[in-house]
């Protein structure tokens, strides 16, 4: 299974998502909404979750949907696990991203056009800093969204995330939709959505942060020294 499909969603463009009027971001619910995220952010080692990966684009009859895990070890390291040999491992580790077959005798996914190189980044990053610490010092809470636009709708614990505007970006992504629980602030659902159309939606259920962390070295031994073989 490809980055590319898991997160770039190339090609078949589906309907737009029709544009909405700006409106004022409320300061007041966005502070609610990040301070709901790093009171649980804060406390972060590493977490693993369970994880659902639902593709939706106009190339496919049905949504796909797939079971997998996730692993964050903190600051810089995130795995997005597909089960069973068929799939693949997503490797973010920094701005290195490495995409490796669960299964050995299957061909490595080709290298990302330069084109959606920084977009790729971009998302990489963005993933990374949902599951991170954010700084310790006052006001820390709102890295999560610098260089970015918000929206915060009122009636559910969510945030959309937007490139800046003029960002190449946009060309790629349209936002990220942040799902928060509403009383511990975990991240339960991240939807990716595509300018063209095409969504992944990431659904997060099992949540166990700061487990044992020779549990979280194991996967990601496992997730390396595939990687390694693949560049070999």
């Amino acid at each position: 299974m490809k980055l590319s499909r898991r997160v770039m969603m190339v090609g078949g463009a589906a309907a737009v998502l029709a544009p909405r009027r700006a409106e004022a971001v409320d300061q007041r619910l966005l502070q609610n909404r990040l301070e709901l995220w790093s009171n649980y952010a804060r406390r972060t080692k590493n977490v693993m979750a369970r994880l659902v990966t639902t593709r939706e684009t106009s190339l496919l009859d049905e949504p796909l949907v797939t079971q997998g895990s996730m692993v964050f070890d903190a600051p810089t390291t995130l795995v997005l696990r597909d089960d069973g040999l068929t799939g693949s491992s997503s490797l973010i580790e920094g701005e290195r991203i490495t995409v490796v077959p669960n299964q050995t005798t299957l061909a490595s996914p080709p290298e990302v056009e330069p084109a959606l190189r920084e977009a790729q980044r971009w998302l990489a990053n963005l993933l990374l800093r949902l599951f991170a610490p954010p700084p310790k010092e006052e006001g820390g809470e709102r890295s999560l969204i610098e260089g970015l636009r918000v929206d915060v709708p009122r009636r559910s614990f969510r945030m959309e995330l937007m490139p800046a505007r003029g960002s190449v970006v946009r060309k790629t992504f349209r936002s990220v939709t942040v799902h928060l629980d509403p009383v511990v602030g975990t991240v339960t659902q991240i939807l990716i959505a595509q300018t063209q159309g095409d969504r992944v939606r990431l659904q997060l259920s099992d949540h166990r942060q700061n487990v044992d962390q020779a549990d979280v070295d194991a996967v990601l031994e496992t997730v390396r020294t595939r990687a390694a073989g693949a560049a070999g």
